[in-house]
C-alpha cells in the first residue's frame, strides 16, 4: 500500500495549486492508466488531464493553460509524432522553468537518460508504470521532498524575479542544513552572480562541483562564466568534461568546436564539428526509424505483413547504431509476426534483441508467449519463469499480462501459480470474467481430484 502522503501532495498540486496533468503521448495505454489512476486511486475527476498528440498543439496547451494561471506538469514521450521532444523541453524550461516535464520512453541507454536530464527533464518514467508508482512519481516531482528541497524551491523562485540577495538568505539556509549541499552552492552561485559577484559565485560552483562528480549543472555553469569572461581555453576544458559526462549533447560539441575556432586551431576544431554531424546523423536515423515504426503501427491490425515490412526498415535505418531504444521495435516487430502464425520467426527476432538487452524481462516474456502460440508448453514455462525472475513486476502491465502468465502456468500444472496471477487480474478489473471464471475452473478440478 502506497503511503498516504504521496496521494495528499498529489492532490494539493491539482487543487491548491490549480495544477494540470498535459499528456503529450499517443500512447492510449498510458493516457488510459493516467486517467484511471486519478479517478479510481485519488478520487479526483479526470478533468484535470489535458491531452496533446503533436509539438505544435503542445505548445499551444502550455501557453493557452498558463496563461490562466494554472501550473503544469507535462508527460511528454521522448518522440511525438515521430520527432524528438529535447529541443521543446529545452525552449520550455528556458522561459517558463516552472512547468514540470516528465519524460516518457522506454529503457534507453545511459547517456539518453542523462541529455533528456540535461535540457531540463524533472523526472522520467519508463513504461509501463503501475499506478501507485505512477502516484509517487507525480508526488516527487511536484513538491520538494523536506525542508531543503522547498528552501531550494523558494530561492529559485526568488531568482526568477531578481531578488538576488534574498536567494543567497535562502542558499545560506541550505547550507546550514546541509554543509556543502551540490544544490545549495548552485543556488548560492547564481544568487552572487546575479549580485555581479563573478569570481564569488565562481568559487561556489567550483565547491558544488567537487561535492558532486557527477552532477552536470556547476561544470556548465562554470563553463558560462569562462565565457563571459572571454577565457576560453578554460571554458573549452570544461565543456570537454561535460561531454565526457553527456556525450550526446549535439550543441554542446558544435560550442566546442565555436572555442576551438576562437583559439585559432582548425585541427581540434575539424574533429569536434565531424562528432557533431555523426551524432547528428544518428538522430536523423533514429527519425526515419520512427516513422517507418510510426506506419508499421497503423498496419498492424489489418495488413501484419506491411507492419512487419516497416518494422524490418525501421531496423534496416539504424543498422550499426542499434541500442536498447530499438528494443520496443523487435518486440513489435515479433508480434506482428506471431498475428501472421509466424511463431518461430517471432522468437529468431526476440533473439537478436536479447543480444542487445540481455536480461530484458519483457523480451523473455514475448518469447514464452510465442512458444506458447507453438504449443512448445514446457519452452513457455521455462521462458516466462525467466522473465519473472529478471522482471517480477512484470504482470503490473495489466490485465492481459497477469492473465497470459497465468494460462502458461496452468497448463504447465503449477495450479497456485496460475491462480496468483489470476488474483491480481481480477485487481486490476475486479468484473474480469475471463479471470473469474478461469480461477472456478481451477478450483472445480482440484475438487474433483
Amino acid at each position: 500500500m502506497k503511503p498516504k502522503p504521496y496521494d495528499e501532495d498529489v492532490r494539493e498540486f491539482l487543487a491548491a495549486q490549480r495544477g494540470l496533468l498535459v499528456a503529450a503521448s499517443a500512447d492510449t495505454l498510458f493516457n488510459k492508466n493516467l486517467r484511471g489512476t486519478l479517478t479510481r486511486h485519488l478520487s479526483v475527476k479526470d478533468d484535470c488531464v489535458v491531452n496533446a498528440f503533436t509539438l505544435q498543439e503542445l505548445q499551444q496547451v502550455i501557453k493557452m493553460y498558463r496563461s490562466r494561471g494554472h501550473r503544469l506538469l507535462v508527460f511528454i514521450e521522448r518522440e511525438l509524432a515521430g520527432k524528438p521532444t529535447t529541443d521543446i523541453i529545452k525552449y520550455v524550461k528556458q522561459d517558463q522553468p516552472d512547468v514540470l516535464f516528465v519524460v516518457l520512453t522506454t529503457e534507453v541507454e545511459r547517456e539518453k537518460l542523462i541529455l533528456l536530464h540535461e535540457v531540463g527533464a524533472d523526472n522520467i518514467i519508463t513504461k509501463p508504470i503501475a499506478p501507485d508508482t505512477l502516484i509517487e512519481k507525480i508526488a516527487f516531482t511536484v513538491k520538494p521532498r523536506g525542508q531543503i528541497g522547498e528552501l531550494i524551491d523558494e530561492g529559485k523562485k526568488l531568482l526568477a524575479i531578481g531578488q538576488y540577495q534574498d536567494a543567497e538568505e535562502k542558499a545560506r539556509l541550505v547550507l546550514e542544513l546541509k554543509a556543502q549541499s551540490p544544490a545549495g552552492l548552485i543556488l548560492q552561485g547564481d544568487a552572487l552572480k546575479g549580485q555581479g559577484k563573478i569570481e564569488q559565485a565562481l568559487d561556489s560552483y567550483k565547491q558544488a562541483e567537487k561535492s558532486a562528480k557527477l552532477f552536470l549543472e556547476p561544470l556548465k555553469k562554470i563553463a558560462a562564466l569562462h565565457r563571459e569572461t572571454g577565457n576560453t581555453a578554460e571554458e573549452i576544458r570544461l565543456l570537454e568534461r561535460l561531454d565526457k559526462l553527456s556525450p550526446l549533447n549535439v550543441d554542446r560539441k558544435i560550442d566546442i568546436g565555436n572555442g576551438y575556432i576562437r583559439l585559432g586551431d582548425k585541427g581540434k576544431a575539424k574533429l569536434v564539428f565531424d562528432e557533431a554531424i555523426k551524432v547528428a546523423t544518428r538522430d536523423a536515423m533514429e527519425s526515419l526509424s520512427r516513422v517507418s515504426r510510426e506506419i508499421a503501427q497503423i498496419c498492424l491490425d489489418v495488413a501484419p505483413e506491411l507492419s512487419e515490412r516497416y518494422l524490418r526498415r525501421t531496423l534496416e535505418a539504424k543498422k550499426g547504431f542499434l541500442d536498447k531504444g530499438d528494443i520496443e521495435t523487435f518486440n513489435r516487430l515479433g508480434i506482428t509476426l506471431r498475428k501472421q502464425g509466424r511463431w518461430e520467426d517471432a522468437i529468431t527476432e526476440y533473439r537478436k534483441a536479447l543480444k542487445i538487452s540481455p536480461v530484458d524481462g519483457n523480451l523473455y516474456y514475448n518469447i514464452a508467449m510465442a512458444h506458447m502460440e507453438g504449443r512448445q508448453l514446457l519452452d513457455a514455462y521455462n521462458f516466462m519463469t525467466k522473465a519473472l525472475s529478471l522482471s517480477p513486476d512484470i504482470y503490473k502491465a495489466g490485465e492481459p499480462v497477469c492473465l497470459n502468465i497465468a494460462a502458461i502456468f496452468r497448463r504447465a500444472g503449477k495450479n497456485e501459480l496460475a491462480k496468483d496471477y489470476l488474483r491480481k487480474a481480477l485487481e486490476f478489473n475486479p468484473d474480469s470474467k475471463k479471470a473469474a471464471a478461469f480461477l472456478r475452473e481451477i478450483e472445480t478440478q482440484r475438487l474433483q481430484a
